[in-house]
């Protein structure tokens, strides 16, 4: 049985009385107001080809694509719990019978991406060439999915089994190279937040003319104010084509993994203590 309002999902009936016909007070209500405004033979607001009265599969799965889709399309801040609902075409309250907040389907769409964009091929053997194909798989994950850093870089990351089977493998390859867990999960941490920190210069649109407009405008502006003497790095900065920018940061990505990459594995780095907080006694 389907609400006889929405079409969604009747709750558990109830033993006695008459069965029920509304999945909620509030669709009883709409078809109360339909038919005191229309008349009792007006149409009613059966959802049959909604995304969750129709197809197949889970219908909150089938919510956590279409929401990856809108976030895909124009970015994170287009997803919302309302837009949502209405691209579905369901209304808000069936929405969060599959999805309890935007929390939640914030959590569902990283799942979604990271269990369809992380390989689960075999591991080579080698620590670092673990560690570096596990590095560009993520940073590959987020030349896809831009708006995926938000989620997941934040100090309160979900933490879902695709989530932890991602961070489990990184602190494997650092165990196998020879880490002990503390300083593992402190490796990862320090190749993840380089990683993170570079899908933070990824933009869709680099190469549109706005951009191009503000690094020429950039430039100008500081070899005008003198701000380019005696720093070759910005005079090598104006030999960049803003229209392959995006291309350079696979190269630039790149360069800083390698040799972190060195630094993380590097056979003679031994035991690094942790330096300890002393207390400066002032002279009597």
């Amino acid at each position: 049985m389907s609400c006889a309002e929405c079409g969604g999902p009747l709750p558990p009936g109830r033993r006695r009385g008459r069965p029920r016909r509304y999945c909620s007070r509030a669709c009883q209500a709409r078809a109360y107001r339909r038919r005191r405004d229309h008349g009792p033979a007006a149409q009613r607001r059966r959802l049959t080809g909604s995304l969750v009265a129709s197809g197949t599969g889970d219908p909150r799965d089938r919510l956590v694509r279409l929401a990856v889709e809108m976030a895909d399309a124009a970015g994170l801040d287009a997803v919302s719990m309302r837009t949502l609902a209405e691209r579905a075409g369901i209304p808000a309250h069936a929405l969060y019978r599959c999805v309890r907040n935007r929390a939640d389907l914030l959590a569902g769409m990283a799942e979604n991406v990271i269990n369809g964009r992380m390989p689960h091929r075999k591991a080579p053997a080698d620590p670092r060439a673990r560690l570096e194909r596990l590095a560009r798989d993520e940073w590959t994950m987020y030349r896809h999915h831009p708006w995926l850093l938000a989620i997941l870089a934040t100090g309160q990351p979900p933490t879902g089994p695709a989530v932890l089977s991602m961070v489990d493998r990184t602190v494997e390859a650092l165990t196998h190279a020879g880490y002990d867990p503390s300083d593992a999960f402190a490796a990862y941490l320090a190749l993840g937040g380089y990683i993170q920190g570079m899908a933070l210069l990824i933009e869709r649109e680099t190469a549109d003319t706005t951009y191009r407009a503000w690094w020429s405008t950039t430039l100008n502006r500081l070899e005008n104010t003198g701000r380019t003497q005696h720093r070759p790095w910005l005079a090598a900065a104006r030999r960049i084509d803003p229209a392959h920018t995006d291309a350079n940061l696979d190269t630039w990505f790149d360069f800083g993994l390698q040799r972190l990459l060195d630094g993380l594995l590097n056979p003679q780095r031994g035991p690094f203590p942790v330096p300890q907080t002393t207390k400066t006694v002032p002279a009597p």
